[in-house]
């Protein structure tokens, strides 16, 4: 029940992220309960991810914000031991990608295509380099963006929640990312900024379905998806350091 109580306040905004708990002397006096249940359910919450418990002088208990990734691992690790395939994960982000570039054709403003033509402009960067490994987190980081754009939290949260699949689904196909391919999904990429920009509803939509399609189809559709390593993600840190 104290760990609902502390939670409420959090998700509330009573208490915010960054903001330090009053100490155990106050707590305790405040619920009127025992060290040990207080510092139990604060454990519950740091389990949670809302809360981080700093050890030592000058610690205590943070309110955080609930970090994403070890959820989208178990999300990864679920769906391959489900043994879901390419091609159902491929058709779940088209689904979403489609609506999404039609509709900020539809409605948008300059600003919220900053971010995507950000991040095309990275993936260009990397083609130019002819640097296959930074052009695909590059080209992860365009279908992100694009999600991004439309502002939608719900959408963005799921999208994020892919990531560890998306990413392994570029980082193994490195392979096959010449000069030549990398400049046309540039081309492909400036193409949807235009179309966008321009208010161009159905031609976004077809376009991007047709991008999607494109990737799709050089890959098997029933191949299990599988998620990052824990080398690859030290890979990516060590060269990017991220």
């Amino acid at each position: 029940m104290l760990a609902d109580q502390l939670r409420d306040r959090i998700l509330s905004g009573e208490l915010a992220e960054g903001e330090r708990l009053p100490v155990e002397e106050d707590l305790t006096a405040e619920f009127g309960v025992a060290r040990t249940t207080l510092r139990e359910a604060l454990r519950v919450l740091e389990s949670q991810g809302l809360l981080t418990i700093r050890r030592g002088r000058g610690g205590g208990p943070i309110v955080t914000h609930p970090d994403l990734g070890p959820i989208s691992m178990a999300l990864a690790a679920s769906l391959e031991l489900q043994r879901t395939t390419v091609g159902d994960l491929d058709e779940a982000r088209r689904l979403i990608e489609v609506q999404i570039a039609g509709q900020l054709a539809r409605n948008h403003r300059k600003v919220d295509l900053a971010p995507l033509d950000a991040a095309v402009q990275t993936a260009a960067n990397a083609a130019e380099a002819n640097d296959p490994m930074a052009f695909a987190l590059a080209a992860v980081g365009v279908h992100e963006a694009l999600v991004e754009s439309a502002g939608n939290r719900t959408l963005r949260t799921l999208s994020r929640l892919l990531e560890h699949m998306v990413r392994a689904y570029y980082l193994r196909n490195t392979g096959r990312f010449d000069r030549t391919l990398m400049r046309r999904a540039i081309r492909g990429y400036r193409r949807l900024l235009d179309l966008i920009e321009a208010g161009d509803e159905v031609g976004a939509a077809a376009h991007w379905d047709a991008t999607m399609r494109y990737t799709i189809d050089a890959h098997d559709p029933e191949e299990t998806v599988t998620f990052v390593t824990l080398e690859e993600e030290s890979t990516v840190a060590t060269r990017f350091g991220r």
